[in-house]
């Protein structure tokens, strides 16, 4: 039977690379800095930011957060250009095309939210889109103390602090003892994403194995970003689809039996602990990371030893996904409001104060992810277990510090981080191979003629 594969969620592994520009398909180029056109009079009136509802946490901070900056500063009112999409992704991704548009010509909202299907990130940072913000950042001597700045450094490219990320997240696969045990993986072998890659196979390879590697196929998809495999350089605009570990893992991948199909939506963490539980599967990974730590690692808890396996890169590191961001239009004329905006964001104040809105991903704030933890473990009087769950679980969730402690761990490990541009995506462009429909070869092929293309328009 064909294998279906992800058109949607998939993220590129690009922003790994230093953001600059030099002759096209020059893979010996050396590249040349990137430069940001100096910015426009600055007039400093007011600041016009744009998002859509469709993201309803994300649509809820920043209501939240215009409403009390606005208060806060009633001389230079933020406006809120927001669109309303009905719960349409279609209608988010139209509006979010059009106001990239208007941004790359120089107009439009001077801040903009980070839409991961609809934004090229390098290819807009090389074009000058992006204002650089880090004047800004040195001459308050904002304070980084606190936050992730492996994370935070991602949105600076050859000293220009072009995003500001607001949140982020890890590749971490959750277990059991138990499972673990049963089919002889070791943990120790993925000290590296080679080796990660030589004990999945192991395990898929065995026709004596009743688990399955993975729950749902989201957990491997993203594999080339994880590993930090630099096949796409958009400094030379050049594709290397030759690093041996994309045919090992796409064929990997292909050939999985996941528990669950795509498009099933069920959170993968009280569902995935109960396939753990189970013998269905070996890992589990939760849609939401925060959130799904707490609810994944607190039911594995309820009947064995729960173990967390983050996915390292081929050197033995960890990278993050950025999941929300900020960027300002390099004409807007506000560039000083911008910044004071994004500092609010940024600040420990406003982040503790919204901080029933932050279980979906990771905070760069570390206090706001660890008073997320607080709230939901020490300062919480009921289970965050439906009592009619479906699931055989009851109670309260079995959480204890050394458990956040671990996942910190990983947190303070990131050393490199990665956008989503879906021109560049690995797995999405050699659908014909994950399909059936062609070789590995073959799709390989076709796909590097495409991407060299694209990353030469």
């Amino acid at each position: 039977m064909k294998k279906r594969y992800i058109q949607c969620l998939c993220l590129p592994l690009t922003c790994v690379f230093a953001l600059t520009a030099c002759a096209p398909g020059d893979a010996n180029a050396e590249p040349l800095p990137i430069e940001v056109p100096p910015p426009v009079e600055q007039e400093n009136t007011g600041l016009t930011i744009f998002y859509t509802d469709y993201n309803e946490v994300e649509a809820k901070i920043l209501d939240a957060a215009i409403s009390q900056f606005n208060q806060l500063h009633p001389d230079t009112p933020v406006t809120a250009d927001k669109y309303f999409t009905d719960g349409l992704y279609t209608s988010h991704q139209d509006a979010y095309t059009k106001m990239t548009t208007e941004v790359m010509a120089g107009e439009g909202p001077d801040l903009f939210l980070y839409d991961y299907m609809t934004m090229d990130i390098e290819k807009m940072a090389r074009r000058g889109v992006f204002a650089d913000l880090e004047p800004y950042f040195e001459a308050d001597n904002f304070d980084w103390t606190g936050y992730n700045l492996a994370v935070m450094n991602g949105g600076v490219w050859d000293g220009h602090r072009l995003v500001v990320p607001l949140s982020y997240s890890l590749p971490v696969l959750y277990t059991s003892l138990t499972a673990l045990d049963e089919t002889g993986f070791s943990v120790e072998n993925c000290d590296t994403f080679d080796g990660f890659l030589d004990e999945v196979e192991k395990i898929e390879s065995d026709p004596k194995q009743t688990r399955e590697a993975f729950r749902s196929e989201e957990a491997f998809y993203y594999f080339p970003y994880n590993a930090g495999l630099p096949y796409a350089d958009y400094d030379r605009q050049k594709v290397d689809l030759s690093f041996p570990e994309l045919e090992q893992g796409a064929s990997i991948y292909k050939n999985l039996n996941p528990v669950i199909e795509i498009g099933v939506s069920d959170g993968n963490d009280i569902a995935g602990a109960a396939d753990i539980r189970d013998g269905k599967c070996l890992f589990t990974c939760p849609n939401f990371p925060l959130y799904g730590f707490f609810l994944t690692e607190g039911c594995i808890n309820k009947f064995d030893d729960a173990v967390m396996v983050p996915i390292r890169d081929t050197q033995g590191g960890i990278r993050a996904r950025i999941t929300s961001a900020v960027m300002v239009r390099n004409s807007s004329p506000n560039l000083q409001v911008a910044y004071e905006f994004i500092k609010f964001l940024l600040s420990e104040e406003f982040q503790l104060d919204t901080i029933g809105w932050r279980w979906q991903n990771f905070s760069v704030l570390d206090a706001a992810n660890e008073r997320y933890y607080i709230e939901n473990t020490v300062e919480r009087d009921n289970s965050m277990i439906a009592p009619d769950n479906p699931y055989g679980f009851e109670g309260n969730i079995v959480l204890l510090q050394e458990d956040y402690d671990e996942l910190s761990s990983y947190m303070d490990e990131v050393g490199g981080v990665f956008f989503y541009a879906k021109e560049t995506n690995f797995m999405r462009n050699i659908g014909d191979y994950l399909s059936g429909e062609a070789s590995y070869e073959e799709a390989a092929q076709a796909a590097e003629r495409q991407l060299n293309i694209y990353l030469s328009e």
